[in-house]
C-alpha cells in the first residue's frame, strides 16, 4: 500500500489516472514510425523520379493514370498550337512567298529570253529569287536594270555584224510577225531608247529582201499618195460574205515594205485643157465683148521621149516634170477631185519569204501608211487637226 501523501495541487484521482496509463502503455506499447512512410520532400523527389526515370521507379496506377492523361493533354495541345500556326500564319505565308516568287520568275524568263537565256545574270537572278524568305525581299529583286543592260550590248553586237552593203538591218518583231528594214543608225536608236520590255521581243537579222512588182488599184495604193521611199505595212482584204464573221487581226501581215518605184497608167500623162476668160462691154447700142482664153495640149511621156532624143532640154524638161505623178494626186487630194479609176505599178522591197504571199494575194492587199513613218503632208493635217 502506497502509503505517501496526497499532492494537494492534483485534483483527486489524477495519480490513479497516471498510473492507469503508464500500466497500458507497457502492456501495449506504441508501434514505430513505418520506415517506408514518406516525408513531402521525399514525395517530390519520387514524382520526380517517375517521370524522369519510370523504369526505375515503382509507380501506382494512379500515378500511370496521371501520367498518361498528362501526355494525352499535352499532345493535343501541341498539336492544335502547331496546327494553328501552320493554317493561319505559315501556310498563307508560304503561298504568299511562293506566288511572289512564281510571278518574278515569270518576269525573270520573260525578259530573258531568246539569245539571252542562258545568261550568266538569269542564273543568278534566279538563284537569288529562289533563295529569298519573304515577299518583300522578292519584290525588291531588280531585274528591268541588268537586262536591259545585256539586251542593249547583245543587240548592239547583233547591228554591226547583221547589215548588209547599205548599212541596213532588219529588225524583227516575235510577238507582232512583222519585220523593218532601216539604217543601222536608226537600229542604234531604238536599242538606245527602251528597256529590256521591248529589247527582248525583238533581233536584228541581215536583210533578205527582194524587189516585188506589183499591179494595184488606188484604193490598195493608199488612195495614190504614197511614194517613192515611204515605208508601208501590208494587209489583206478579204471579202467574207458570213455576217457572223469577225475578224480579229490588228497586225499587218507584212510591216515594213519599202516602195521603191510607182508607175500611173500613160493616160495619166496625157493632157489636153482649155482656160477662157470673158467679158462682155456694153455702152448705149454698142457692144464691145472681149474673151481671154489659154489652151494646153500635151503628154508628159511624149515630152520625155523628145528630150531624150534632144527634141527638148533634158535637163530642164526632167526637172519641170520631176514627181509630176505624186504631185498630181497631191492637187487631186487637195481639190478633193482625182482619177478613182487609176492603177499603179509599183516595185516595192520586201523580205524574200514574203514574196509568195504577195504575188498570191495582189488582188485583196492593200498598202497602208503608218503614221510613225507618215510622209509631211499627213503630219500637218494631224497635227492641224489636234492642234488646240
Amino acid at each position: 500500500m502506497n502509503n505517501k501523501p496526497r499532492d494537494p495541487l492534483y485534483p483527486r484521482g489524477f495519480e490513479e489516472t497516471k498510473e492507469l496509463k503508464k500500466q497500458i502503455t507497457e502492456e501495449y506499447p506504441k508501434p514505430n514510425k513505418k520506415n517506408d512512410e514518406l516525408t513531402p520532400l521525399k514525395k517530390l523527389n519520387h514524382k520526380i523520379g517517375v517521370y524522369l526515370s519510370p523504369g526505375s521507379v515503382e509507380i501506382t496506377d494512379d500515378e500511370k493514370k496521371k501520367k498518361i492523361g498528362i501526355i494525352i493533354t499535352t499532345l493535343i495541345l501541341t498539336t492544335l498550337i502547331f496546327s494553328a500556326y501552320y493554317f493561319i500564319i505559315y501556310e498563307p505565308a508560304q503561298e504568299e512567298l511562293t506566288l511572289a516568287k512564281t510571278t518574278k520568275l515569270n518576269e525573270l524568263h520573260e525578259l530573258y529570253s531568246g539569245a539571252l537565256t542562258t545568261s550568266p545574270n538569269s542564273f543568278l537572278l534566279e538563284n537569288k529569287i529562289n533563295d529569298a524568305k519573304s515577299p518583300e525581299e522578292v519584290n525588291q529583286i531588280n531585274i528591268i536594270t541588268p537586262a536591259t543592260k545585256d539586251w542593249k550590248s547583245f543587240h548592239k553586237k547583233s547591228i554591226n555584224t547583221n547589215h548588209d552593203k547599205y548599212n541596213r538591218t532588219m529588225v524583227v518583231y516575235s510577238n507582232e510577225s512583222k519585220n523593218i528594214i532601216l539604217s543601222s543608225s536608226k537600229a542604234m536608236e531604238i536599242v538606245n531608247e527602251n528597256t529590256a520590255e521591248l529589247l527582248s521581243t525583238i533581233k536584228f537579222e541581215q536583210p533578205n529582201t527582194v524587189s516585188v512588182p506589183i499591179l494595184i488599184s488606188r484604193l490598195q495604193a493608199g488612195a495614190g499618195l504614197i511614194n517613192v521611199g515611204s515605208v508601208v505595212d501590208i494587209y489583206t482584204n478579204n471579202n467574207y460574205t458570213d455576217a457572223n464573221y469577225t475578224s480579229n487581226k490588228t497586225s499587218p501581215d507584212i510591216s515594213g515594205c519599202t516602195v521603191l518605184a510607182i508607175m500611173r497608167y500613160e493616160d495619166n500623162g496625157e493632157i489636153d485643157s482649155e482656160y477662157s476668160k470673158s467679158n462682155m462691154i456694153v455702152k448705149g447700142n454698142l457692144t464691145n465683148p472681149k474673151e481671154n482664153s489659154k489652151t494646153f495640149s500635151s503628154d508628159v511621156l511624149e515630152l520625155i521621149k523628145g528630150s531624150i532624143i534632144n527634141g527638148y532640154d533634158e535637163e530642164e524638161t526632167f526637172d519641170m516634170l520631176k514627181h509630176y505623178g505624186i504631185k498630181l494626186s497631191n492637187y487631186e487630194r487637195q481639190i478633193n477631185l482625182g482619177d478613182l479609176n487609176a492603177e499603179y505599178m509599183l516595185l516595192i522591197e520586201a523580205p524574200q519569204d514574203k514574196v509568195d504571199y504577195i504575188l498570191n494575194n495582189m488582188d485583196n492587199i492593200v498598202l497602208t501608211i503608218p503614221t510613225s513613218n507618215a510622209p509631211n503632208w499627213m503630219i500637218n493635217e494631224i497635227n492641224e487637226t489636234y492642234q488646240y
